[in-house]
C-alpha cells in the first residue's frame, strides 16, 4: 500500500511539474558567483604570545618601526614584534610610500600565532586560541573541531576546499563543527568554501554538495554549543552557517555567495536555535538569505527557532519569476516539484504586488528569509523579531496542490515593493562607508 501511495504522489508530482513547464524555471538558468576581493576593517590586528614572533611588516609595509617607550609586554627587533603578555600595544612606523609616522595600536593575545593549516588545526585541538598570521589553506577532508577556541583572522583568507568541496551525491564535511557545550568564536575571519579568481566563469550550482563553513548542531538538551562571528567574511559554499539547538550571534558580518541559503536554522526535537544578527549583509544565494527550517516534529513550543535582527541586515536576493527557488538540488527527488510550482504560483495575478521593476526591466521578488516547514514538521512556529525594523515585511506564500504536502509551511519575508531599500538589480558593494558600518552601525 505504502509504495502504491508513493507512485500515485510521484505521478502526481510529474504531472504537477508538466502543467507548469511554461512559466517554469529553464533547466540551464543559473546563479553567477560574484567574485572579488572583500577589503575588511579591522576590529583590531592581533599578534598572540605563543607560536614565535611576527614581522609586522607583512600586514603593515613600511619602515623605521618603534614601540611606545612604556610597552612592557613586547620586544622589537627592526619590524618584528615579540609579544610576552596580553595587553594593547603602541607601535610607530613609516607606512610604505607615505613621509609621515602613523601610530598603529597592536593587540596582545593569549594566543598562538599560526602561519600555516597544522599549526592553526593542533591549536584548536588543544583548545587554544589561534592567532592567524598569514592565509591558511585546508589539507585533507577532515572537519576542523572546535571545543573552545577563539579564533583571531586578522582578515587573512582561511580556505576550507579540500574540506566541504562536495557534489550533490556525496555532499561534502562542514569546514568547522560546534557541538555539545562547546564554544567557538570568530573574529575578523575571512572563511571561503572555494576561492575564485577574479573573472572566473562560475556558476553556485556548483557548490550544491558542499558542507556548511560552520556547523553547530545538537540534539541533546542537556548541552548547547554556541557560535559567535563578530566581522568576519564568510563565501562560497553550500550554506554558511548551519545551527540546530545552538545559539548563534553574527555582527558586522558579509555572507555570500551560497548554493542554499547563506544561514540556517532547524527546528528539531530540542530546544530551537537562538539567532540574533546584527549590522550585517547577506548577498547572492540560490535559495533566500536566512532559512528557518524543520524536517523533524517539534517537541514543544521551545523547539521553535528565534531570529532576532538588530540594526540593519542587508539582503542582496531578489528572484525573477523563473529564478526564485525555496530549495536546492540536495534536498531530494521532489526538489524541482517544489521549485516549478512556486514559479508557477509566483506567475498569477495575485502576487504581482510581490514584484518590483529592476532597472533592466525585469521584474523581481524578494526572498530575504525563508521559514518553511517538510517531512515531519507540518508547521513551523519559529518567531522572526525586529523584521520590519530592518525593511522587511511578512508575505503569506501557500503553496498549491503536491508542493503544500512536501513544504507544509512557507512564510516569505521580503523589501516592500512600497519601500525598496535595496534595489532588485543592485549588487554589495565593498566601501568605506559599509565597512565603518559593519564596525560601527549605521546612523
Amino acid at each position: 500500500m505504502k509504495k502504491k501511495i508513493f507512485l500515485i504522489l510521484v505521478v502526481a508530482a510529474v504531472i504537477g511539474t508538466m502543467c507548469f513547464t511554461a512559466i517554469s524555471c529553464d533547466d540551464e538558468t543559473r546563479t553567477e558567483v560574484e567574485s572579488g576581493e572583500i577589503d575588511m576593517v579591522l576590529s583590531g590586528y592581533y599578534v598572540g604570545t605563543e607560536g614565535g614572533s611576527v614581522d609586522l611588516a607583512t600586514a603593515f609595509p613600511g619602515s623605521g618601526y618603534t614601540l611606545a617607550e612604556d610597552c612592557t609586554n613586547a620586544t622589537l627587533e627592526g619590524s618584528v614584534i615579540t609579544v610576552t603578555a596580553g595587553g594593547d600595544i603602541e607601535v610607530t612606523y613609516v607606512p610604505e610610500g607615505a613621509t609621515e609616522s602613523k601610530v598603529q595600536v597592536i593587540k596582545g593575545i593569549e594566543g598562538v600565532n599560526v602561519s600555516d593549516w597544522n599549526s592553526f588545526v593542533s591549536a584548536i585541538n588543544s583548545s587554544k586560541d589561534p592567532v592567524v598570521q598569514a592565509d591558511l589553506t585546508s589539507s585533507g577532508s577532515k572537519a576542523v573541531e572546535i571545543k573552545d577556541s577563539t579564533i583571531y583572522g586578522n582578515a587573512y583568507e582561511i580556505v576550507v576546499n579540500s574540506i566541504v568541496k562536495g557534489n550533490v551525491d556525496n555532499r561534502g564535511n562542514n569546514g568547522f563543527i560546534v557541538k555539545g557545550n562547546s564554544k567557538a568564536v570568530f573574529i575578523d575571519a575571512h572563511i571561503s568554501g572555494y576561492k575564485y579568481k577574479e573573472g572566473e566563469a562560475v556558476i553556485l550550482e556548483n557548490c550544491e554538495g558542499y558542507g556548511q563553513l560552520i556547523d553547530a548542531t545538537n540534539n541533546d538538551n542537556n548541552s548547547r554549543p554556541s557560535v559567535t562571528l563578530n566581522h568576519c567574511v564568510l563565501e562560497n559554499s553550500q550554506k554558511m552557517v548551519y545551527v540546530k539547538g545552538a545559539d548563534l550571534v553574527v555582527e558586522g558580518t558579509i555572507m555570500r555567495n551560497g548554493a542554499d541559503a547563506l544561514l540556517a536554522a532547524e527546528t528539531g526535537s530540542v530546544k530551537g536555535a537562538n539567532v540574533t544578527v546584527k549590522n550585517s549583509v547577506f548577498a547572492n544565494s540560490v535559495v533566500c538569505g536566512i532559512i528557518l527550517c524543520g524536517w523533524t516534529a517539534a517537541s514543544n513550543n521551545d523547539s521553535y527557532c528565534t531570529l532576532n535582527l538588530e540594526g540593519f541586515v542587508d539582503i542582496y536576493n531578489w528572484k525573477s519569476r523563473d529564478t526564485a527557488k525555496l530549495m536546492p538540488a540536495t534536498e531530494g527527488w521532489y526538489v524541482g516539484v517544489v521549485n516549478d510550482l512556486v514559479q508557477g504560483e509566483l506567475g498569477k495575478e495575485k502576487y504581482n504586488s510581490y514584484f518590483s521593476k529592476g532597472s533592466d526591466g525585469n521584474d523581481y521578488v524578494h526572498f530575504g528569509i525563508v521559514v518553511l516547514a517538510t517531512g515531519d514538521l507540518k508547521a513551523n512556529n519559529s518567531k522572526v523579531n525586529g523584521a520590519e525594523g530592518v525593511g522587511l515585511v511578512k508575505k503569506s506564500f501557500p503553496l498549491p496542490g503536491i508542493a503544500a504536502t512536501i513544504a507544509h509551511t512557507c512564510i516569505l519575508y521580503g523589501i516592500d515593493p512600497k519601500n525598496i531599500t535595496i534595489e532588485p538589480t543592485a549588487k554589495m558593494e565593498d566601501n568605506t562607508n559599509l565597512q565603518h558600518e559593519l564596525i560601527y552601525g549605521r546612523e
